[in-house]
């Protein structure tokens, strides 16, 4: 997982790819955009693509619902640099996410694809459709100047996007995020899902049994997407609490954020009871999982609401799944002793922050 803040130091930055050409047109003067939404756009160019503050087309008018503000929609995009020509990031590849947008906010970027979407996403707007897709170009100054001289300024650079280069994105709105398949009836042990315009806002344990101490797996709704493989990187909204508490203590529901995160095998940066609930589930599912400590945080606490040896609980909806990409070798550190899954950023929250010992391994 492309965590921002793990990124390197801020020292590096971009460097110029752009330049003086000829042979240069402005904006979507420079490319014919083709193919269907749903699909990786092919780009035909034409000259040097140069632009400066965002300039935004539809191309294809979806026939879905309008967007509202607040909508959560998940967007899949194409980025490629103007100058260079080539495609730095697509989210319809193998090893590559799509990215959650909500309409009419800001977010501040947490992940690879978080900052990429900065480019795009303020012009996702009410009163567009589900299915559509729109042709955005930039300047990449002005797309990411907030963060240039940041350690974000190294993944640009490694994706070979310049400082003064024109972008374009094409970004296709798939759907509003949330899952998309088959309802089931919930088991007596599931605790009810208390919804806030229409999103899940926290769960009602009255009339629940104690834990079973065991890993329970409710399918709500049975996704209609390719399975969830072990090793591979999800897109997921949830929501967690603990019986007993007021109020849940992480959900991603509310601010409209999802979370990237490696499911299964040795490079698993969630707790091991996700793992194991969400491994050989398909995208599109939303499910409500119990987990008892040995799988969750054990005999460690974490902050002020999740004491130790507690049961967790989570509503899961798997928005996108891909293969993840081979992780460099870490440098090797005098004395250091090595350790198993992903070390938690600062501030991390989880299910995402430091795990039980066994969390990155499968029985």
């Amino acid at each position: 997982m492309l965590l921002l803040t793990t990124l390197l130091p801020a020292s590096l930055a971009l460097a110029a790819c752009g330049g003086s050409d000829s042979d240069t047109a402005k904006g979507l003067d420079a490319v014919t955009i083709s193919g269907p939404v749903g699909e990786a756009p092919k780009l035909d160019w034409k000259s040097v693509m140069t632009a400066g503050k965002p300039a935004a087309k539809v191309i294809t008018e979806g026939d879905g619902a309008a967007l509202k503000k607040d909508d959560v929609v998940r967007v899949e995009f194409t980025l490629a640099d103007g100058w260079t020509h080539k495609v730095a990031y697509d989210s319809y590849a193998k090893t590559s996410l799509s990215t959650l947008v909500k309409v009419g906010t800001d977010k501040e970027p947490q992940t690879l694809t978080d900052l990429l979407s900065l480019g795009f996403a303020d012009q996702i707007k009410a009163g567009q459709k589900v299915g559509s897709r729109l042709a955005v170009t930039v300047g990449s100054d002005i797309a990411f100047g907030g963060y240039l001289g940041s350690q974000a300024a190294s993944l640009l650079a490694g994706l070979d996007i310049g400082n003064e280069d024109g972008l374009l994105f094409v970004a296709d709105i798939t759907a509003v995020a949330g899952p998309e398949g088959t309802e089931e009836p919930a088991p007596r042990w599931a605790p009810k899902i208390v919804e806030d315009a229409g999103l899940p806002a926290s769960l009602d344990f009255t009339g629940v049994p104690e834990p079973s101490g065991d890993l329970e797996v409710a399918t709500l709704t049975k996704g209609t997407g390719p399975v969830v493989a072990s090793g591979q990187t999800i897109l997921a909204s949830y929501l967690g609490q603990i019986p007993g508490g007021e109020k849940p203590f992480d959900s991603s529901y509310a601010v409209g954020r999802g979370l990237e995160a490696v499911v299964g095998g040795k490079d698993a940066s969630v707790v091991k009871g996700w793992s194991k609930a969400l491994v050989g589930l398909p995208v599109g599912s939303r499910v409500l999982i119990q987990i008892p400590p040995k799988l969750g945080y054990g005999d460690k606490a974490q902050g002020d609401n999740i004491p130790a040896n507690s049961t967790l609980y989570f509503v899961v909806d798997i928005l996108d799944a891909a293969d993840t990409p081979p992780q460099p070798e870490p440098a090797p550190t005098d004395g250091a002793a090595p350790t198993d899954g992903a070390t938690p950023t600062e501030g991390a929250t989880t299910p995402a922050a430091e795990p039980s010992t066994d969390a990155s391994t499968e029985e």
